[in-house]
């Protein structure tokens, strides 16, 4: 069952990097939701919004070289922010209105997700250490969660690395995007609801959490996109 769904969410993956003219850094994954070139992800990530591209890598079935040395970046801005629920939503910046394919029916809602279900993570684990290979994690729903701040996370075990913030979490039931993987599981920082994230190492555990793909949803609906939006 996950290997149809790594296959069918692995095009829409893409390294989140910034370009500041000198050097290219690493920030984590994006991911596309939307045909005219939207994606999600972390808003942790972006920040700073400045210098901004997304690059798309070989997800096919074969053996894949570790790394690239070159890749096709693409800019993108900011074009909706939820900062206290985690999310942010991108646009590319074409010189040309291009459609761009993304699955039929691939949003879901964390309503439908019980613990123990079974869950897939999708990202660039380990981007930055610079393999540019994206990884499929198969896992379970360990809780769901509501926040101090009032946001809803979905805790699965599964041992999320740094490049996997800005990902998909897949529900397998159904093969819906339900949330958007955020980090291993602090409990200290999440009930502090910061906005802000350092790079530290984590607690020695295998629990991570995603916030509830419905903050994406809201964003998309604010930017006026609806035909993804499942119902």
């Amino acid at each position: 069952m996950l290997q149809g769904l790594s296959q069918k969410f692995r095009g829409g993956c893409m390294m989140l990097l910034r370009d500041d003219g000198q050097q290219v850094a690493f920030l984590g994954t994006a991911f596309l939701v939307d045909s005219k070139g939207y994606l999600l992800t972390a808003a942790h990530l972006v920040n700073n919004p400045e210098n901004l591209r997304v690059a798309p890598t070989d997800a096919g079935d074969g053996f894949i070289p570790m790394t690239f040395d070159r890749v096709a970046a693409m800019p993108v801005r900011v074009s909706q922010l939820d900062a206290a629920h985690g999310t942010a939503l991108l646009k590319l910046e074409l010189e040309e209105n291009i459609d761009i394919g993304v699955p039929d029916d691939f949003l879901g809602t964390a309503e439908n997700v019980r613990p123990g279900a079974s869950i897939m993570s999708l990202g660039y684990a380990f981007g930055h250490d610079q393999l540019h290979t994206i990884l499929t994690v198969g896992g379970f729903v360990a809780a769901k969660i509501l926040t101090p701040n009032g946001t809803n996370l979905i805790l699965f075990d599964n041992m999320a690395q740094d490049g996997d913030v800005g990902g998909p979490l897949v529900h397998a039931a159904d093969g819906h995007i339900v949330g958007l993987v955020s980090g291993r599981f602090e409990p200290a920082e999440v009930a502090r609801g910061s906005t802000e994230w350092d790079r530290k190492p984590p607690r020695d555990t295998n629990i991570s959490y995603a916030v509830a793909i419905d903050y994406g949803i809201a964003l998309m609906e604010k930017e006026g996109l609806h035909e993804q939006v499942a119902g």
